[in-house]
C-alpha cells in the first residue's frame, strides 16, 4: 500500500497559504505604490537620497512577491490530503477500488512531492521579497543632503534597518528549526508501512 505523505508540521500547509495570497500581494501593492512616489518625485528638490536604488529595490522587492504568488497558486494544486481523496471518489472494500485506493494514494506522495518543491521555493521568493522591502524603505528614509527632519529619517531608517536584520535572522532559525523538525519526524513517519485506514 502506498503511504500518503503529509506536510511538517501539519498545519504548515495553511501558513503558507495566509503568507502567499494574502501578505504577499499586499505588500506587492505597498512596494508599488511606494515605487510610484520615488518614482513621481521631483528631481530638483532631491527629496530622497538614492532614488535610482530604492526604485531598484522596492522593484525588485515585487517581483520576489509576485514570484512567491505565482509559485504559491502553481504549488497549490498538488495540494491535497486523504480526506480530499475520499471526498471525490466513492470507493468501498472491493478489490478495484481497493487497487484504485492504492494508486490514488500513490499520486497523492508524488503530487505532494511536487507541491512542496514549488511551495518551497515560493516561501523563499516572499522571505527575499520582505527583505528586499525593509532594505528599499531603508534607501527611501535616508534623508539627502540638506533634507529636513534629517533626524528622524535617520532614526526611522535605524529603526527599519534593525527589523529588517532581525527579520533575516528569524527567518534562518525558523528555516533551521523546521528542517530539524521535518528530518526528526520524516524518519518516524517514514517507518510506517501502511496509511492508518489500512494498517
Amino acid at each position: 500500500m502506498a503511504l500518503l505523505r503529509a506536510p511538517v508540521p501539519l498545519g504548515y500547509g495553511h501558513a503558507s497559504k495566509e503568507a502567499h495570497s494574502i501578505a504577499a500581494p499586499l505588500l506587492t501593492g505597498a512596494a508599488l505604490a511606494l515605487a510610484g512616489v520615488v518614482a513621481a518625485a521631483d528631481k530638483d528638490k532631491k527629496i530622497f537620497y538614492w532614488p535610482g536604488v530604492s526604485l531598484l529595490m522596492l522593484v525588485a522587492t515585487s517581483m520576489a512577491l509576485l514570484a512567491s504568488i505565482q509559485l504559491h497558486h502553481y504549488s497549490r494544486q498538488f495540494s491535497y490530503s486523504r480526506q480530499d481523496i475520499h471526498d471525490w471518489h466513492d470507493l468501498d472494500d472491493s478489490p478495484a477500488d481497493e487497487a484504485l485506493l492504492t494508486q490514488l494514494y500513490a499520486w497523492q506522495g508524488d503530487d505532494y512531492g511536487k507541491w512542496a518543491r514549488n511551495n518551497d521555493r515560493a516561501v523563499h521568493c516572499f522571505n527575499a521579497g520582505t527583505v528586499l522591502l525593509g532594505l528599499g524603505v531603508v534607501t527611501v528614509l535616508i534623508p539627502p543632503d540638506g533634507g529636513q527632519q534629517a533626524p528622524c529619517r535617520w532614526a526611522a531608517a535605524g529603526l527599519v534597518l534593525l527589523c529588517t536584520v532581525v527579520e533575516v535572522a528569524w527567518t534562518l532559525a525558523i528555516y533551521r528549526k523546521t528542517t530539524q523538525l521535518r528530518r526528526e519526524r520524516g524518519s518516524v513517519l517514514s517507518a510506517i508501512a501502511k496509511p492508518r485506514e489500512n494498517a
